[in-house]
């Protein structure tokens, strides 16, 4: 990617601030950057400082080549920040919703499967009241099952 000679990207609706690495383009001829929604500092490096204005109009960036000086506020947080901040909250928050999914599945697993294991009255109680519930369910849409046949 050193090697880029004419990189043009504008009117793409890019957001954030132009990546320092860019400043590492040592052959770009031709740079734009123009009518995006990029913000903050341009970086700086000799090879972007010598395109002009016109390659970062419609951009709130600041700094050499623009007349407009960047103010470093220590009250402002720097451009891409609060976008970076709300990213990793979502990731902690999805994080955190993933780990109660598991830690609810396991209580609840061996809840259930715990006293089956170790109990053995409970063991055969739960079995005996399914193969009861069971058959009688079974029995029960066998004999609705003929009745419905009868009435047709």
């Amino acid at each position: 990617m050193k090697s880029i000679l004419s990189l043009d990207i504008s009117r793409n609706q890019l957001s954030s601030k132009i990546p320092p690495s860019i400043s590492n383009l040592n052959f770009l001829s031709y740079f734009n950057v123009s009518c995006n929604e990029l913000l903050g500092e341009i970086p700086l490096s000799t090879q972007l400082q010598s395109f002009g204005p016109s390659s970062f109009v419609g951009s709130q960036l600041c700094g050499p080549p623009l007349p407009e000086i960047c103010i470093v506020d220590q009250n402002t947080t720097p451009a891409g920040t609060e976008d970076e901040r709300k990213e990793s909250d979502e990731d902690e928050e999805e994080y955190w919703f993933r780990l109660g999914i598991a830690v609810g599945f396991a209580v609840g697993f061996l809840g259930v499967i715990s006293p089956l294991l170790f109990y053995g009255y409970y063991r055969r109680a739960y079995f005996w009241f399914f193969e009861e519930y069971l058959w009688y369910k079974i029995l029960d849409c066998y004999i609705k099952f003929k009745l419905m046949l009868v009435r047709n």
